[in-house]
């Protein structure tokens, strides 16, 4: 790390030596050059063209370079801040609730453990029906449904309030939208030989406003001989001279979580998704915090939760009751969710459905039918599922992988593709089933009902509870929750580390802008030796911009 950060130090210093000498170079052209100087010889010049023009055109490209460069950096940065600002909330919400998988799950399975501890010990029938009463295994299973349930609220208030934040940001750059629209049709039917030194004013009016769009959403300028336009990084144009492009809000009515970021395209009559190219910025930040991070967080404390309840009603269903019935499951785990593309053309009848909770993964999916293959992809990874397919003659489609199984029951249509949310309601519908007269399954006054459960309960849960009884592969509850929570710390300290070199880079080409002396003649009788600095200020920043690439890349 040390090295990497001196090299980073090194390249800031050498590309702030280089703009800099390359500056005072254009800015001071009289000045002896002690370096070797490039000469262009035999330079036909066409004598209907304004010279004054041609050296402006360096100081333009130059500092649109400049400019460019600082504006890239300063999205980048922006996203940064946003993403450690949101991740420190979550960071605390992780903490805030480290218990659940801790102290509250210890507490019900050292509850648990106590009463199977009665194992040995024939009670009274008086005794009995008061242990009965006062049953403290439902007590705890309780307590801890409580603050799953309270999980779910906190991080859905974290959702809802950053679909509010992602609202407001579009809201505002399509206020700037408009804002540099007009200003731009203001600057291409300026007066400008009328009033020639006002003419700066809206420029960097126009200026500023790009900044802030800038901020939000990540841009590029470009500009030609008569055009000023926009575009979104590797994306649409928003600002085409005189023409302009709103952006719009997307959400869904099945899913009030939902929220994306499109445009109306007017030559196909239709809304397009654009999130892919909103990066880099404080809406891409937002985007990618909701995608990922909130995504991940609800998938893992889902499996978790999904994991200790199968774990648990997997025994109480081996046992008894106290009239010698079989067990009854202790938790309710909802079932997942299957969400057709709005693309499909066809809408056959679906279903999907946990068949073994102990296999669950952290992780929505992605269902494709394709010539007339199914693909399944993991959403956390990216990688590709092998499953288990079963087809019925009447052409139902029973697919099986990481413990669901999606069932099609009609004719399905090449190109459908569908997403498997397993754990949508997880947490906002976990509770306890049953009362005190069964959550005492593994405890029966019958001495042969004892000997069946308790040794092998004990034995299959204890390693998912215990620290000292887990071994180099199996990792606890708790010991897998601290583990995630420690990723978000991580993430969080490693955007921390960065920001101070970008923000450098942003000082070094803030006040870089080389500009003409109002004094034309001098300028143009130097025409030849403006020529030499275009061309030694090209090569100069040509080797800036690949240190500047390759620092960022080291911190990427």
């Amino acid at each position: 790390m040390s090295s990497i950060f001196n090299l980073a130090i090194a390249g800031i210093n050498a590309m702030k030596i280089m703009i800099d000498n390359t500056t005072d170079k254009i800015n001071h052209p009289n000045q002896e050059n002690i370096a070797r100087r490039i000469f262009i010889e035999n330079t036909v010049q066409n004598s209907n063209l304004d010279h004054s023009v041609k050296v402006k055109e360096i100081y333009d490209r130059y500092n649109d370079f400049i400019t460019e460069e600082r504006r890239k950096t300063q999205a980048q940065v922006q996203d940064d801040q946003t993403q450690i600002e949101q991740l420190l909330k979550l960071e605390d919400l992780l903490c805030e609730k480290s218990s659940i998988f801790n102290k509250v799950l210890k507490m019900l399975y050292q509850t648990i453990y106590k009463h199977i501890g009665f194992k040995n010990i024939i009670l009274r029938q008086d005794q009995f029906e008061n242990y009965l009463k006062e049953s403290e295994i439902e007590q705890e299973a309780k307590k801890l449904v409580l603050e799953i349930n309270n999980f779910d609220k906190k991080l859905n208030f974290l959702e809802e309030d950053i679909k509010k934040n992602i609202m407001n940001n579009i809201i505002r750059a399509n206020e700037l939208i408009d804002k540099i629209h007009d200003a731009t049709i203001d600057i291409r039917y300026f007066p400008v030989k009328e009033l020639p030194n006002r003419i700066d004013s809206f420029i960097d009016k126009r200026d500023h406003l790009v900044d802030e769009l800038n901020d939000l959403i990540g841009i590029k300028v470009v500009k030609g001989n008569d055009s000023y336009k926009i575009y979104l990084n590797n994306g649409i144009c928003i600002i085409d001279n005189n023409h302009k492009q709103n952006l719009i809000p997307l959400i869904s009515k099945s899913d009030e979580k939902y929220i994306s970021i499109g445009y109306i395209d007017e030559n196909e009559n239709k809304v397009k998704k654009i999130e892919n190219m909103v990066s880099n910025s404080i809406l891409g930040a937002l985007f990618k915090f909701k995608r990922e991070d909130l995504t991940n967080t609800r998938n893992k404390i889902s499996q978790l939760t999904v994991k200790f309840s199968h774990i648990i009603d997997s025994h109480f269903l081996l046992g008894y009751d106290i009239f010698s019935h079989f067990g009854k499951k202790l938790f309710n785990i909802s079932q997942p969710e299957v969400i057709p593309s709005s693309t499909n053309r066809s809408s056959p009848m679906t279903s999907v459905k946990w068949i073994d909770k102990g296999s669950a993964k952290d992780t929505d999916y992605i269902i494709y039918f394709k010539n007339n293959n199914w693909i399944i992809t993991k959403l956390s990874d990216r990688t590709i599922v092998s499953p288990f397919i079963h087809h019925l003659d009447n052409g139902s489609v029973f697919i099986t992988f990481d413990g669901i199984e999606f069932a099609v029951t009609a004719e399905n249509t090449d190109g459908n593709i569908y997403m498997i949310k397993p754990y949508s309601n997880t947490l906002k519908e976990f509770q306890v089933l049953v009362d005190s007269t069964y959550v005492n399954l593994l405890h029966n006054n019958n001495i042969d009902n004892i000997q069946k459960n308790p040794d092998f309960f004990m034995k299959n849960i204890t390693t998912y509870f215990t620290e000292e009884s887990s071994s180099d592969d199996t990792e606890t509850l708790d010991q897998s929750y601290q583990k995630f929570s420690k990723s978000i710390t991580h993430k969080c300290k490693s955007l921390e580390e960065k920001i101070p070199f970008k923000k450098n880079m942003i000082r070094i080409l803030h006040d870089k802008k080389a500009s003409m002396f109002n004094n034309m003649e001098q300028n143009y009788e130097n025409l030849n030796f403006q020529q030499e600095a275009y061309l030694a200020n090209v090569r100069v920043l040509q080797v800036a911009e690949k240190i500047f690439n390759e620092i960022i890349e080291c911190y990427s």
